[in-house]
């Protein structure tokens, strides 16, 4: 690597925490800031990471003067003017997002690129890649934003450093981050607009999409699920080297052709998902068991699996390493209650995912009512598809919303246009039982006697409640449910 020195600029993001650890595992000087204090910052410095809370110039001379200066796209979005990006530029030091840095050192060493793209399930479709490949001689290196449990040493990590000649990364669109990366092969699982702080509309949001595919390396292989809109977003661009995969019922629908796996036979218990999966020129056929819920981690898995194969894997060998998948760290992430209750935490944050994740929910647990405690993510989001976040929200028995967490928007310019009281509102109007719950911080205050620990408590939001949250799941007694 060129560089001896290096210093970022929001290192406690979900990814560049990943980075950080990365690069101070490759010998370098790593050193970094965050606006807050959080758990993943203390991770990194037990680690011997230098990082700052608070942002100031002086802080990136901390181990000298850096020969890079690393940022989150988020740092832009929310203070053009940071005093740490504004004097890297000054004393002429080299500035890069992380995404851009991860994805040219990544090209040059010339390893087997698999990224995971789409709209939502990028983190456990990598994460049970990663389980998959560890160990073996594809043993990859993975930087998600999403944590695998016990992939190390029997920690939780975003990171995962092999000693194959793969690499797997999440193709994020936000900021369009993805077209950094050139993999050799993508997976993609579901395909809905999203992001509108960065694309105007759908049509954009596609055509990103299509620039990313187009500039992918070697022998760019697509792995898509025929849904309605993946089908129809490939019909409208051209591309070839097709995998398709999906239930019976999407695959007649479609107008597809090619190379087709079909998943049969699904069942999903309280130990997991079990499914065939047969490709429809009879070339290959075998079953699969998933030790993880809920239900439609089945096609995340069958994204993964297909990669797998398309490296060069077996499937006795993926089948024996997907017992070593444990889940996903705020992924549909089950807990049992000490009166037979269930908690769950889930990182979802557009309405589909409330939506996927209430029915997964009423399908595992019938008899019992479902309490959904909901922290929006970024006022965009809320503002363009409130109605479609109101519609879901209202399905569930009780809900609790938490105010708005901006992430990277200005607060000011936003909550007088919409704020979690206009989204109770709203949701009132449909369902009578449902209460704003204020922010985050006092999450266990408000909630501590509203929760009925017989029955299913989930907690969805890709803000900051997990930082809070831990007191209730003590307070009732949670254990994790595998």
């Amino acid at each position: 690597m060129d560089y001896k020195n290096i210093y970022i600029i929001g290192i406690g993001g979900c990814a560049s925490s990943a980075i950080g650890e990365f690069l101070n595992n490759q010998g370098l000087i790593v050193s970094g800031s965050d606006m807050s204090e959080k758990k993943e910052l203390h991770d990194l410095i037990k680690k011997g990471i230098t990082v700052h809370f608070g942002h100031k110039k002086e802080n990136l001379y901390t181990n000298g003067k850096p020969d890079i200066v690393l940022y989150t796209p988020a740092i832009i979005a929310l203070n053009p003017n940071n005093p740490e990006l504004l004097e890297a530029k000054a004393q002429g030091i080299k500035t890069e997002s992380w995404e851009e840095f991860i994805g040219d050192f990544l090209k040059k060493q010339g390893n087997i690129g698999i990224t995971v793209s789409g709209s939502e399930g990028k983190g456990t479709t990598a994460g049970i890649l990663t389980a998959i490949l560890a160990g073996t001689q594809f043993d990859p290196l993975s930087i998600l934003g999403a944590k695998i449990k016990n992939i190390k040493d029997s920690n939780d990590s975003n990171i995962y450093i092999g000693e194959g000649k793969t690499y797997i990364l999440e193709g994020d669109e936000y900021n369009r981050n993805f077209l950094h990366y050139h993999p050799d092969i993508n997976v993609m699982i579901n395909f809905d607009y999203e992001h509108p702080e960065t694309y105007k509309n759908f049509d954009e949001y596609s055509q990103a999409f299509a620039d990313f595919f187009n500039e992918m390396s070697g022998k760019k292989k697509l792995i898509l699920r025929a849904t309605e809109k993946i089908v129809n977003f490939v019909n409208t661009y051209t591309f070839s080297n097709i995998t398709w995969f999906g239930y019976p019922e999407e695959i007649r629908k479609s107008t597809i052709s090619g190379e087709i796996y079909i998943i049969e036979n699904h069942r999903v218990t309280e130990k997991g998902n079990t499914f065939t999966l047969r490709k429809t020129d009879s070339s290959f056929q075998a079953d699969f068991m998933i030790p993880a819920l809920p239900g439609y981690i089945a096609l995340n898995g069958t994204g993964a699996i297909i990669a797998a194969l398309e490296v060069g894997m077996t499937a006795d060998v993926i089948n024996k390493n997907l017992q070593n998948f444990k889940g996903m760290v705020r992924r549909f992430d089950l807990y049992k209650t000490n009166e037979n209750g269930v908690f769950i935490t889930d990182y979802g944050h557009s309405p589909g995912a409330v939506g996927y994740i209430l029915k997964e929910i009423r399908e595992l647990f019938p008899d019992k009512k479902v309490h959904l405690i909901f922290q929006p993510h970024l006022f965009s989001r809320t503002y363009n598809f409130f109605n479609e976040f109101v519609d879901e929200l209202a399905k569930a028995d009780t809900i609790s919303i938490l105010d708005i967490y901006p992430a990277r928007e200005n607060i000011a310019h936003w909550s007088t246009k919409v704020n979690s009281q206009m989204l109770t509102d709203q949701v009132l109007l449909r369902n009578p039982n449902v209460t704003f719950a204020g922010q985050a911080k006092d999450i266990v205050k408000n909630m501590e006697n509203v929760i009925d620990a017989n029955e299913v408590t989930c907690f969805i939001g890709a803000g900051d409640m997990d930082q809070y949250y831990e007191g209730l799941l003590h307070k009732f007694g949670c254990k994790p449910w595998f």
